[in-house]
C-alpha cells in the first residue's frame, strides 16, 4: 500500500491540507503534531541524533501521516510518498508574525517568548529557528531530492492536482488557504518594500532553499 508523508510547515497552506486528507483518508490519516520542530523544547532541538535515530512507522491502518515534523523521524521505504507545501519565506514570516499577534501566550516556547519580549517583526524573523525555518528546522540534513512533491504556496491548485495524481486520492474540494486575518499594519508590512528588502537579507538563506527545492 503507498503511503502518504507529509510534512506541514507552519503557515503554508497545511492546516487546510489536513482538513482534505480528513475527508480523502479517514480514519486511516494519522495528524502528527506532537514534536513540532520549531518549538525550542522539542526532541528534535533538543537532541537531534536521537531524534533521528528512534525513527517511526506507519502504524497499521494508517495510510497518510500529516503534521509538524522533520522527515527523519519516519522510516521512508520505497511504498512511501514524501510530500510538503513552501510558501516564499518572507510571506511566510509576515503571515506568522501576524498570526502570532492573535494568539494568547501557552501556545510553544518560542511564542510565549515572541509575547513577553514584543518583538518586532524584523526581530521575529532573526529568531534562529524561524529564520532558517526550511533550511535548517524542518528540514536540515535531509536529502530534498527524496521528495515526490515539494509544491507552492502561491500555486496550490497546482499542488493538489499533482498530489492527487500521485495518491490516486480524490482532492476535488479544492485547497482553501487558511489566512490570518487582513489587518492595516499586516497590509502596510507586505506593501513595505524596504521593509521587504530587510527580510530578504534576513531570509536569505531560506529564499535560496526555497527556489531551489519548490515548484
Amino acid at each position: 500500500m503507498t503511503q502518504l508523508l507529509s510534512v506541514h510547515v507552519a503557515k503554508a497552506g497545511g492546516s487546510s491540507l489536513l482538513r482534505l486528507f480528513q475527508q480523502a483518508y479517514g480514519d486511516a490519516l494519522l495528524p502528527d503534531y506532537a514534536e513540532n520542530p520549531a518549538d525550542p523544547l522539542s526532541p528534535r532541538v533538543l537532541d537531534p541524533a536521537r531524534y533521528a535515530a528512534r525513527q517511526g512507522t506507519f502504524p497499521p491502518g494508517i495510510a497518510c501521516i500529516h503534521g509538524h515534523f522533520h522527515p527523519a523521524k519516519y522510516v521512508i521505504t520505497r511504498d512511501t510518498l514524501l510530500a510538503t507545501i513552501l510558501r516564499h519565506p518572507v510571506e511566510n514570516i509576515i503571515s506568522i508574525y501576524f498570526f502570532w499577534k492573535t494568539l494568547a501566550k501557552g501556545h510553544d516556547r518560542l511564542h510565549d517568548y515572541f509575547i513577553d519580549q514584543n518583538l518586532t517583526l524584523l526581530e521575529t524573523a532573526r529568531l534562529p529557528l524561524l529564520r532558517n525555518l526550511f533550511s535548517k528546522t524542518y528540514f536540515e540534513g535531509f536529502d530534498m531530492r527524496r521528495f515526490n512533491l515539494i509544491g507552492r504556496h502561491d500555486n496550490r491548485a497546482s499542488t493538489l492536482r499533482r498530489l492527487g495524481a500521485l495518491t490516486g486520492r480524490n482532492f476535488a474540494a479544492g485547497l482553501h488557504e487558511n489566512p490570518t486575518a487582513s489587518s492595516p499594519a499586516r497590509d502596510q508590512a507586505k506593501a513595505d518594500p524596504v521593509l521587504r528588502r530587510q527580510l530578504e537579507d534576513i531570509l536569505a538563506e531560506d529564499i535560496r532553499f526555497y527556489e531551489r527545492f519548490a515548484h
